[in-house]
Order: structure tokens, then sequence, then C-alpha cells
């Protein structure tokens, strides 16, 4: 039977026998109101929504009055084939949503059946992830298959439409107040553009993707509630499903399907309008829910409604007043307002709509709103529109949904900690930390969050007490959110405990069980991240036994690298005590001068690096340099000076690491240990005569990574490297280039343009000085061995004396 007949069918089944399908478009508003009319007029005495069966159980609390939209069923289930994780049981979760808003046409089902005491069902197959491998959190109501129909997309572009969601609104959303509610023409409509779709696909992509076994679930719940009902019958599913559920009707039942995975639970949460919109990546949304909500408002508002020129006017005027009191791209006037929804109007007579839709008021916008080119700083004013009409609306669940406690733990905290749970819209807050106790307390809620991986906190800048970097910033940024991915999230980590600190201290004595178990490989400069972890948090009670932990290390670690960064992170920490709540713990300090003690044991160990460990090594040295000076002001008389000054001059008279050792003897001088006659005599070893070319590089990078200024204060270390150099012959100073370039990156610019002055003055050459040229390191290698070549070709032909090389007669060729 060709397709043209079987839609015939199945428009002439659309209604027949008491059996009434509703196909419909998820979150249509069009869709909802047909839908409305359809149940008042039929009153039926049952009503099947398509949604996982297993639903049932949440009907009470879906249509308890307290219940606002949007909110969302969450499912949760852990596949069968994957082995539970040690660090968040149940293992293998996957998440889905299957969300409600106002104009949702199986929220309208459900709440119009309800006030008519009909029987609500769900027929859905159970969702137990198993289909959805790549996926960990998806949608229940995608209509990916319709996103991707060819048919679909040829039809829009017939109809001069940008894309299908303009097409929908174009064919269904926009029409008149009489046809929206027309529901035995609205239906007929979506059923014929639908099944327009589904001809497009081959039945094994729909076995595949789940589709024709979820059809075969649902049509068996068909059969059975057909057999014991005498009533009206409503089905409300996705018209993708429509034909099919139609053609199945008198099959005979198809036996059980297996159903993979195992389900964790169902949840009643919150949802959000941004989370709803299409344009954010939703597969089943409606762009700008926040405009659907103030048509589907209009529309029962009043029996004519909706009123699409007033839903455009007031949606133009609250964008106008939001972009100067929120300083958006575009500050709107009054008559920029009235220009739009002028142009809006007389677009949407234009195109034959019964008033100015969502893309009709787009495109009023760009035309009257953006006044200069959009490349010229106007185009931030899209994203604001986008959101404007995406909208931030989170909705609210009663009491009796009986979210896990740590979802209830969290809210309250967030509540507690000034953190908006009323809408999701990304805000930034910023902390004093060291001079509000209170942002200090907020800050240990978000770094908690953030360390849960929730979704709530995204840290921004400020000082990284863990890398170690931006510490004298005395201010926290973050960007915050509150979404129903955060409350997905919480439920996911429910079974680790009723609270957020609890969850957290599981977490944490997962992580330091599995730092004290591993033995020869346990790094105290891991241990000491743990500890930060800890205060960042806030899980303070955790802090002694962190610290013994640490001093246990302390004393088996025979890393000196390891030992090194262990004790410069406690440095960090001694310094930002305050702010992390460490200034009643007296084992800090103590801890501090052990692993002073314990790097100075090891600190031999930087002279037997290998070549390629070398730039550790020196950083290594650098860091003990710091803490050296540091605790010099903090505890001096516990410090024992002279060794640290005799492994510098061990490590200053060690060949083998010439790096280290010029690093170690510069720091020696810059610290008064040394004076200029011992420092000359190490740079005379370093760059004097039979110096190699690799060592003598090598003794520069460590020189510049620990001082880099006495390159530009003492003349004879220039003298003596300008020495060395002048002993090159091309090919090796071409080999040595790059890391040469790499280690006068330790100069400021106004240092590097110091050093050249001094250096062409010590040449007589100004035009080093005076000339620049745009040039990457490739053009420079490049040249450095075309002038190579170019000397060789010279002293061939007899010409060396042109180059100024000594022992050429300069006698040219004939």
């Amino acid at each position: 039977m060709a397709i043209s007949q079987e839609v015939q069918a199945g428009l002439e089944q659309l209604a027949a026998d008491g059996l009434y399908f509703a196909p419909v478009r998820h979150h249509s508003p069009a869709c909802a109101l047909a839908l409305q009319a359809l149940i008042r007029e039929v009153r039926p005495a049952v009503v099947l929504i398509e949604g996982p069966d297993d639903f049932d159980a949440l009907l009470p609390l879906l249509l308890d009055p307290a219940t606002r939209p949007p909110v969302a069923i969450l499912s949760q289930a852990a596949l069968a084939e994957q082995q539970p994780r040690e660090d968040a049981p149940p293992v293998g979760v996957r998440s889905a949503f299957y969300p409600f808003c106002d104009y949702s046409p199986e929220w309208v089902a459900l709440r119009e059946g309800h006030a008519l005491g009909a029987q609500l069902a769900f027929i859905d197959r159970p969702w137990r992830g198993g289909e959805d491998h790549n996926e960990e959190v998806r949608s229940l109501m995608s209509e990916r298959c319709l996103a991707h129909s060819e048919a679909l997309k040829a039809l829009a572009a017939r109809s001069g439409c940008r894309d299908q969601d303009e097409l929908w609104d174009h064919l269904f959303e926009l029409r008149d107040a009489a046809g929206l509610r027309d529901w035995r023409r609205l239906f007929a409509d979506v059923f014929a553009y639908c099944a327009m779709a589904r001809a497009g696909y081959e039945t094994a992509v729909l076995e595949a993707d789940g589709s024709l076994p979820r059809e075969r679930h649902m049509a068996a719940h068909l059969r059975a509630w057909r057999a014991r009902t005498a009533g009206a019958i409503v089905v409300v599913t996705g018209g993708f499903h429509t034909i099919a559920l139609q053609q199945m009707l008198e099959l005979d039942a198809p036996p059980a399907e297996a159903v993979a995975g195992k389900r964790i639970g169902n949840w009643l949460i919150r949802y959000s309008f941004d989370r709803l919109d299409a344009l954010s990546g939703y597969a089943a949304g409606m762009p700008a829910p926040a405009y659907y909500q103030w048509v589907w408002d209009s529309a029962n508002a009043a029996a004519d409604g909706p009123a699409l020129l007033d839903v455009a006017a007031g949606a133009l005027t609250a964008l106008a007043r939001q972009s100067r009191e929120l300083g958006l791209a575009e500050q709107l006037s009054t008559a920029d307002v009235q220009a739009a929804l002028l142009q809006a109007a007389r677009l949407a007579e234009l195109r034959g709509h019964a008033g100015p839709g969502r893309q009709d008021l787009l495109d009023a916008v760009r035309s009257c709103f953006i006044k200069s080119a959009i490349d010229d700083g106007t185009g931030g004013l899209a994203a604001d529109v986008q959101r404007f009409l995406g909208g931030s609306k989170l909705g609210d669940i009663p009491p009796s949904a009986g979210s896990p406690p740590l979802v209830e733990d969290a809210r309250r905290t967030a509540a507690q900690m000034r953190i908006r749970v009323d809408d999701s819209l990304p805000r930034i807050v910023r902390l004093d930390l060291y001079r509000k106790e209170r942002h200090r307390a907020r800050s240990r809620f978000l770094h908690l969050m953030a360390y849960l991986d929730t979704g709530l906190a995204q840290w921004q800048s400020g000082p990284d007490f863990i890398g170690g970097a931006s510490l004298d910033m005395l201010t926290e940024e973050w960007r915050v959110a509150w979404n129903p991915m955060v409350e997905a999230r919480l439920i996911e980590l429910a079974t680790l405990g009723p609270s957020l600190s609890a969850v957290a201290m599981a977490r944490l004595r997962k992580e330091q069980h599995q730092l004290a178990v591993q033995g020869q490989g346990r790094s105290a400069a891991q241990a000491v991240d743990l500890l930060t972890r800890a205060c960042l948090i806030g899980l303070h009670r955790q802090l002694p036994a962190l610290l013994e932990l640490i001093s246990s290390i302390l004393d088996e670690d025979a890393n000196a690298g390891s030992v090194i960064a262990c004790a410069h992170k406690l440095l960090l920490l001694w310094r930002g005590r305050e702010p992390l709540g460490l200034q009643e713990h007296p084992q800090l300090r103590r801890l501090l001068l052990q692993a002073w003690r314990t790097a100075l044991f090891l600190m031999p160990q930087l002279a037997q690096m290998k070549q390629d460990e070398e730039t550790a090594a020196v950083e290594s040295l650098r860091s003990m340099h710091t803490l050296h000076g540091a605790l010099r002001k903090l505890v001096d008389d516990e410090v024992d000076h002279s060794l640290w000054r005799q492994h510098l001059r061990r490590l200053a008279a060690t060949p083998e690491a010439p790096g280290v050792g010029s690093a170690a003897g510069a720091m020696l001088f810059i610290d008064g240990s040394w004076n200029e006659a011992q420092l000359a005599a190490m740079l005379q070893a370093c760059f004097g005569p039979g110096a190699l070319p690799g060592d003598a590089v090598r003794a520069l990078k460590g020189l510049m990574a620990a001082a880099p200024e006495l390159l530009l204060t003492q003349a004879s270390l220039r003298t003596a490297l300008n020495a060395v150099m002048a002993g090159w012959d091309e090919q090796t100073f071409v080999s040595f280039l790059p890391d040469l370039r790499q280690t006068f990156t330790a100069l400021r610019p106004r240092e590097t343009a110091e050093l050249a002055e001094a250096l062409t003055g010590a040449r007589q050459d100004t035009l080093l000085a005076e000339l620049h040229y745009d040039a990457t390191e490739a053009d420079l290698l490049a040249g450095a061995a075309m002038q190579a070549a170019l000397a060789d070709s010279l002293a061939r032909d007899g010409l060396g004396a042109w180059l100024g090389a000594p022992g050429t007669s300069g006698a040219p060729h004939d």
C-alpha cells in the first residue's frame, strides 16, 4: 500500500470506535491547546500518555497543586554489563529526563484528564538506559527523527523557512484562535507532517534506535486498556509514533521484550527553561521557552487568544527595559520598540500568520535594534535576545516529593550561602577571602560543590592554593547557576551519604586511603594537595589525620623533587592559612620544618639527575631557595643555614650537572655567601677556555633560571659568555640557537633591551640595537644555515677575507 493510502487510513482512524489519537510535538503550545479542546469535548474515561509506564507511581506528585512547571521526572539506571565504580556507586549510571512545562501536551493531558476524573497512565517502555550507551544524560522526549528528516528539510526550503522550527511555527503555532482549537484539523495536519518524516526511515533503523520496540510496548498497553474500558480513550504520543501504533493495534500481542539495565529510581525534580530550550541542545525542545510561555498564558487568558501582537509588544517592551537595567549589548529606546513591533506585525501579515510569531519577532529585532554592522560590537545583542526569550524560570515540587536528603541539604546550604536556587540564570559571585569570614564560608561551599562535580559553580579567578598561582589575589570569582543537572548529580551521589560533608568526607577518605597504601610510590606533594583540598572544601575536622599522613610520608619519600614540592606547597599553605582556616593548627609549622629538613637530606640527589631532568632539578632548587628565604623570616633559629650553604657549594662544584651547579652558585652569590671572585671562578669553569658548548648552554640555562639579573650586572659573565660563543662554528651555534632563545625568555623586555645595548656596546655594532625584524624562530634558523652555506661557498672561492676570517689570502679566483 502506498504511503498516501497509509496516511489516509491513519487520518480516518484518528478518532474511531472511541479511541482518539492525539499526535503531538512535545512542548508545542498549539498541540497543547488542541489537546485541551479535545479532552474537554470528548470527556474521556482514560488518558494514555507516551512515557515510561513505571512513571505511574509519580502521578500523585505530578497532580499535586504544589507542583509548578517546569519540572521533570529524572530516571536513573545502572547498565547491567558495567562493573560498579568504587568512587560513586551505583555505577555505570545513566540519567534521563522527562520534562514538563505548562504548555507541554503531556502536562495538559494529565491536568485536564484529572480534572474530568479520567484514569491516567503512561504506556511507554520502561527506561533502563540500555539503548543509550553513548549518552550520560538524555531526554526521554527526543525528536531526533523529526529533526533529521530529509522530507521536512525539503518542505522547509520550499516554504521559504530557514529551519524546521520556523516551518513548525508557520504551519501550526501561528494559526488563528479558532484554528488552534480545531483539534480534528490540527491533529490531522500534525499526523500527515509526522508521517511524511517517518516515510524516510527504514524498518531496520527504527528497530535499532528503539522506536519499534517502544511502539510494540505502547500498542500492547493500548490493546489492554481498550479491552477493559467502556468509555472514550485519548492517546497522547509523539506524532512520529502515531501511524505505527495504529497499524500495530490490531496485531497479536508480541512476546515481552527484556529491557537491559537495572533501574535505580525515578524522582520528580525541578526543571528550568534554559534546559528546555532547543537552542541549548535539548533534543525535544521548542526554542525560546519563555516566549512560548507568554503565548500559552495569553491563549488561556481569553477564548480568542493568544493575542500574538500583545505578546510581541510585551516581549519587546520587557527586552528594552532589561537592556537598560542590565546594560545589555544595545540600549533600546521606546522608538526602537515601536519600530520593531510595527515591523513584526507587517512581517506576520506578509507571511500569512495570525500574528507576529517568534521568527517574525526576531527578524524585527535584527532589523530595528541593530543599527550598525553586526561585527561592530553588536553581535552580543543576538545572545542577549536568545537568553531573554529562553528565560531562566525554575519550577517547584511539593515537599512530599521526597528528594534524597543530600539534595535537601544542598538546597538548604545554598540558601544559607545566598546562592539562588529559584532560577537557573548564571551569576558571577565575587568573594573577599581575607577580610570577610562569611565570604570564606561561601567559598568553601562553592569549592565543595565543584569538588563533587555537581556543575553548580565554575571557578573563574582568584588565588589557586593547589596550583600555587595568583596567591597575591585577595578576591575569588565564581560563575554560579543552580540548574536541574545539579540536582541530578546530587541524586546520583545520594548513595554515598545524607549530607554534602558526608559525601565529600567519603571521597576524601578514599583518596587518603589510596595514598596511604601506595607504599614506595607515595608522594608527599600529593598528600599536601589533599590537605589543601580539605581546607578549601571546609573539611577541617579531617586536617589532623591528613597532617599526620603527610608527616609519615615525609619519613618515607625518597624523591627529592617530591619532598621539595611538598615543602613549597606547605609554605603556600602557611601563607594562606587565614583564608584556608589553618590558624589553629600548630602542626603545620612543625610539618614545614620537617619537610625542610627532609629536603636538605635529599638535596644531593639534584646533582644526580639525568640531563633531560635538569630543568626540573633547577626548578626544585629554586623552590628550596624560596623556602629558605621564607623560613629565615619565620623560624630563623630553627633552620640549619650552614647545611644549606654546604649543599649549595657541593652542587656548584659538580661538573656532571652544569645547570644545577650554576644555579647553586648564583644563589650563593645573591645570598652573600660568595663574593665576586668566587662567582668569577665558577663562571670561568662554565664559560672559560675548554668549556664544552653543550655544558655552557646548560650552565647558562641554570644561571638564568636562578638569577637572570646576573647577566645584566656582571660584565665578566657577559665577556665569558661572548668568548665561549665566539669560539663556536656556525653549525654549533645553529644547533644551540633554540635553547639560547628559550633561555633568554627569562628576561623581561626592558632587560632584553639593556642586554642588547651592553652587547652591542662591547662589539661597537649599532645595527643590532637599531634594527628590528619580524622573524620567527624558523626564519632565524634558516637564515643562520644560509649564512653558514654562504661562508663555505666564499671560502671555496677564496673570498674568505670578505668575511673577516683569519688565515685567508683574500685573493679572488679568476
